[in-house]
């Protein structure tokens, strides 16, 4: 995260991209060849696993994958399987990081908002802990808070871009066959005419 976060100058000055001056893509494929050495490990060891339980049963998205590679149903190779693991990881680390950064500092702007998910937190904590398959049901507030960071601020400003099938009209609005639609998430979370106060951040 922190090699690709840092600002790149040769993503300003396409020269100098063959030179990489700050060492950045060195870093990236040094970090990007061990992560794949770390999933290659993980793919293996699930290989070595399934051929002593001699079972094919999908228990995640690892054996799906490794079933359809078996089976030839369409080019699957272990390493496209590794590749898309990498992608799903980092991904997942981006939008993950950047929430919990939000809502850090959404937290810390509104003091008695904190106090309220500490002494939430505290009172499940006091009653046994989290522990595993924990509910989140169990914590209304911090639930809020999660939904509320998102709200303000979505991990990208755009859904997934979505097809029309068929001609469809939405509120007075054409939308033809074929038509790419683009919904922006981060418009939506500062509707003016849904929410009282769009800008303000209100768990």
């Amino acid at each position: 995260m922190e090699v690709v976060g840092r600002p790149n100058i040769a993503d300003y000055f396409p020269i100098l991209r063959s030179v990489d001056p700050q060492g950045i893509r060195k870093s990236l494929t040094t970090s990007m060849g061990k992560m794949l050495n770390i999933f290659d490990g993980i793919i293996h060891e699930r290989i070595q696993t399934r051929e002593k339980m001699m079972s094919k049963e999908s228990k995640d998205l690892l054996d799906s994958l490794l079933n359809l590679a078996e089976e030839n149903s369409f080019e699957l190779s272990l390493v496209v399987i590794k590749h898309l693991f990498l992608d799903l990881f980092l991904a997942g680390i981006d939008t993950t990081s950047s929430t919990v950064e939000w809502a850090m500092t959404e937290l810390l702007q509104n003091p008695e908002k904190i106090a309220k998910a500490q002494t939430e937190l505290r009172q499940v904590l006091d009653k046994g802990g989290l522990g595993q398959g924990f509910d989140i049901k169990r914590l209304p507030y911090l639930q809020a808070v999660i939904e509320e960071t998102l709200r303000l601020h979505p991990p990208g400003p755009f859904l997934v871009t979505h097809t029309a099938e068929t001609g469809v009209e939405i509120s007075s609005y054409q939308v033809p066959k074929s038509a790419q639609i683009l919904v922006n998430v981060w418009a939506m979370g500062r509707d003016s005419s849904v929410w009282k106060n769009p800008t303000s951040f209100m768990p």
